[in-house]
Order: structure tokens, then C-alpha cells, then sequence
């Protein structure tokens, strides 16, 4: 017995020590992740237009960011993200001050205080924070993840799990609880313990991988695990559900030192097909979710567990689904536009054809279409039925299916001919360069060759072929 608590006792201080590297490796303690989503009622600084061309500055110690200018509005609408880093012993105020764009210099418009200090760990906060002297609001996502600290809760090396609490969150989700709280459909914890296999980001062949959870605007990160393709996290993070129609999407990024990430893998799990309890390897995939990462075959060792009231979530289901503040800016593309395009000029051409035939028809260009035309209105109009209507478009369906089963076409996704078709204008441009590449070598060579000619033709008083050989030349030139 005394054996085993030895064993066990020593195991611990193992693993403590671990920790305590890790964090020596770590300069920071925590990730500051906060999403400018809007300001409003801000104040005019232009008197013409009676508007502003607003931005926002943020400063955390000596980090710094800036957003982009939203041109002409007192209520703009940003919806950025920005990671500031959190030292032990680093500032808790995050300043943040509003500035109004100008071609000489910029004025300002307000400023205030968030203290960090006062925002709870590992969980996103959604509000509001008034400017000095009423000069208008902004509203933040703001979350603190990433702790390195070895006692923190959410670290998987010092948690124990609690049979009370796990009893208090199935009694919190009971049919017989319904109605307490409508809006809390039920409780999410992800345990993440490791990846292995990514794709080396880095010079030294190494990788600084950490891992964001997402579950609609919540979002939290892991500490970084730096120089290592095999990190070991051991973190677990909870979620309040408020769809259980969610995906939970879980990314890792390597992070670079100028506070840039790059796109390590990623896995979507729906909130349906999770097995609570279950502990399992996910293969990480690309950023659009239909092929495997970059790596040797990258995985990440995860654990969920979902308890949740199907009665609530049913009342939920039939209200709006929640907008996800942080999605990606949909891009102008040109192979998507001119898809478009084609799309919308084949049906213009469809119903000019069908305009054409009946023009025919009451033209009587052709006498036999024509009769079967008239006969054709006759018989509709003496027998028709209102459910005739839906059966045309039946029809209609079911001819696109009967073309598109006989031909067989092969199925190309979208996103593989965009990509062929900018790897061809990649390659036509590559093309181009090249040949201007030689024109240009052939012209430089020409013309030092000509130079050196009319100098031994000056040197020498002349020479009958000179004219001729030339021509000669620059007639090869063309054709190269």
C-alpha cells in the first residue's frame, strides 16, 4: 500500500514538473482574445458630412492594434479580432481609445479603460463600455483563455473530477427542470489532450502549435506548446449551450513571433454526434473540411461529454439560430462571378428561346406548329386544373434528372476548377514573363551585337554584308 502511494505521490510531482517547464517556456501567461464587434452614437468630427471615419486603437502593455477605418458612420460595424498577450506581472488595463480618420491629422474621438482583472477566466463575455464624456459606446466579445497557470482549474494534470458537480449538471438538465431556465440548454465540457503528426510551420522543422475551441461566439485557446510537431495540452474547457444544433470547431494554428498564426488543422464536430464519454483520435483536416491537413497524418486527442434537455432544445430550435459575430468577410472572386454570369445568361437564353417559339407560333411561320399550338391552348384551357400547375414543375424536375442520369457527367467540385483555373492563369502568367524574359535577352543581345558591328565597321571603313547579316539577325530575333 505504501508502495503504490509512493508511486502515485511521485507520479504527481512528474507531471507538476512538467507543468512547470512548460511554463518556463511560456513568457505569457494568458491570451487577451477580444472582438470589436460595433460602436454607436459616436460623435460627428466631420462638419460637412455631420459623420465620422472611425477607428479604433488598442494598447496592452507595450502591444499595440489598430483597426480598419469604417468610412463615413457614427454607428460602424468592424467585427475584428485581436490577440493581446497577458504577463503575470504586466498592466490589467486594457486602454482603448477612438480616433476619426483625417488627410492631415486625425482627431480624436474617445477613450476608455477595460480592467482585465475583473473578467472571469476561460469564459467569453459579451459587453458594453461607454466612452469618457458621452462620446458614444462599443461593443466587445472579450475572452481570457490560454492559462499557463498549474492551478487552474481548466489544466488536466491537477484535475480531479467531482461525482457532486457531475450529479449537480444532470439534475440542472432533468425533464422535471424544464422551465427554470429556458434559455440554458445544457453543459459542454472538452477535455484536449494532444496532437501529434502536424506539419512543421517553422525553419527548424518544429512547429509552436496551440489549439482554439469554438462553440458559436464563445472561444477559447490553449497555452503554446513551442518547438514540437506532438503537443501536449492537457486542458479542459466547459461551454454553456445555447443551440444544440452547434458545431463545435476545434483549430490548431502555429504562432509565429510577430503575433501572426498559420493554419495548422481543424475538425467540426456537431453537438448531435458527440458520445459523451468517449475518448478518441480526430483526423485534424484543411481549412474547408474535405481533405486531410498538412502533416504526417495530423490527429488530436480530444474527450466530450454533452448533457442537455431535448425539451428545451426543441423551443429552441424554432427560434432564429444565433449570428456568429466573427465570420470570415466574404471576397470579390472572379471565377465565382463569372459562374454566375453564365448561370444567369444561359437562363436568359432559355426564355428567349421559349419567347422565339411563340413568337412563332402567333406569326404563323409555320403553319403545322402553329395548329398544334392553338389545339394545344384549346384543350389546356378546357380542361385545366390547378394542380396542374405544381406538375409542370414535377415535370420539369424529373426531365433534369432523367438528362443528368443518362449523361452521367463527372462531378467536379467547385472549388477544384476554381482552383484549376487560377493554377492555368498562374501558369499563362508564367508563360507571358518568360516570353517577354526572352524577348528581352534576345533584344539586349542584338543590340551589343550591333554596336560591336558599326564599331569594327567604323574600325575597318565598312564591309559589303553588314546591312544584310543585320537583317538576317533581327528577322531570327522576331521569330525566337
Amino acid at each position: 500500500m505504501i508502495n503504490v502511494n509512493l508511486f502515485q505521490y511521485f507520479q504527481k510531482n512528474a507531471r507538476i514538473s512538467d507543468v512547470n517547464k512548460r511554463l518556463k517556456s511560456q513568457i505569457w501567461s494568458s491570451v487577451v482574445t477580444i472582438v470589436l464587434v460595433e460602436g454607436k452614437n459616436l460623435l460627428a468630427c466631420d462638419p460637412e458630412t455631420r459623420t465620422s471615419d472611425p477607428y479604433v486603437k488598442f494598447r496592452l502593455g507595450n502591444e499595440k492594434y489598430k483597426s480598419k477605418v469604417v468610412w463615413r458612420s457614427l454607428n460602424p460595424k468592424w467585427l475584428e479580432q485581436f490577440d493581446l498577450h497577458l504577463y503575470d506581472d504586466g498592466d490589467q488595463q486594457l486602454e482603448v481609445t477612438v480616433w476619426d480618420r483625417d488627410r492631415t491629422r486625425d482627431d480624436f474621438i474617445g477613450r476608455c479603460l477595460i480592467d482585465l482583472s475583473s473578467f472571469e477566466r476561460e469564459k467569453t463575455h459579451n459587453f458594453s463600455e461607454e466612452l469618457e464624456d458621452g462620446a458614444g459606446s462599443l461593443s466587445f466579445l472579450l475572452t481570457i483563455s490560454g492559462t499557463t497557470a498549474s492551478e487552474t482549474i481548466s489544466d488536466l494534470t491537477l484535475y480531479e473530477e467531482n461525482p457532486r458537480e457531475r450529479e449537480a449538471v444532470l439534475a440542472r438538465y432533468a425533464w422535471q427542470r424544464t422551465f427554470h431556465n429556458i434559455k440554458d440548454i445544457g453543459h459542454l465540457t472538452v477535455k484536449v489532450f494532444k496532437a501529434s503528426g502536424l506539419a512543421s510551420a517553422d525553419l527548424g522543422g518544429k512547429s509552436d502549435p496551440f489549439c482554439v475551441v469554438e462553440l458559436g461566439n464563445a472561444r477559447l485557446q490553449t497555452q503554446t506548446e513551442y518547438k514540437t510537431l506532438t503537443p501536449t495540452w492537457q486542458k479542459i474547457f466547459t461551454f454553456n449551450i445555447k443551440d444544440i444544433n452547434n458545431v463545435l470547431e476545434i483549430t490548431v494554428f502555429d504562432e509565429d513571433r510577430d503575433h501572426k498564426v498559420e493554419f495548422l488543422g481543424k475538425v467540426a464536430i456537431p453537438l448531435l454526434r458527440v458520445k459523451s464519454g468517449e475518448k478518441r483520435w480526430y483526423s485534424l483536416k484543411d481549412k474547408k473540411l474535405r481533405s486531410r491537413a498538412k502533416g504526417s497524418c495530423p490527429q488530436i486527442l480530444l474527450e466530450m461529454t454533452v448533457v442537455w434537455n431535448p425539451i428545451r432544445a426543441c423551443i429552441r430550435t424554432l427560434n432564429p439560430k444565433e449570428v456568429k459575430l466573427m465570420e470570415p468577410e466574404v471576397k470579390f472572386k472572379r471565377q465565382v462571378f463569372m459562374k454566375n454570369v453564365m448561370r444567369f445568361k444561359s437562363i436568359i437564353i432559355h426564355f428567349y428561346e421559349i419567347g422565339k417559339v411563340f413568337q412563332g407560333c402567333f406569326e404563323w411561320e409555320s403553319t403545322l406548329q402553329s395548329l398544334i399550338g392553338l389545339l394545344f391552348w384549346l384543350v389546356l384551357c378546357y380542361y385545366f386544373e390547378v394542380w396542374m400547375i405544381p406538375a409542370v414543375g414535377l415535370l420539369i424536375f424529373v426531365k433534369q434528372y432523367i438528362l443528368k442520369t443518362i449523361a452521367a457527367p463527372v462531378n467536379v467540385s467547385w472549388d477544384e476548377a476554381t482552383d484549376s483555373d487560377i493554377e492555368d492563369d498562374d501558369e499563362d502568367d508564367k508563360d507571358k514573363v518568360g516570353r517577354l524574359v526572352c524577348r528581352c535577352t534576345v533584344l539586349n543581345f542584338l543590340g551589343r551585337e550591333e554596336k560591336f558591328e558599326g564599331k569594327v565597321a567604323s574600325d575597318t571603313g565598312g564591309y559589303p554584308n553588314c546591312s544584310k547579316h543585320n537583317w538576317s539577325i533581327s528577322q531570327s530575333g522576331r521569330r525566337c
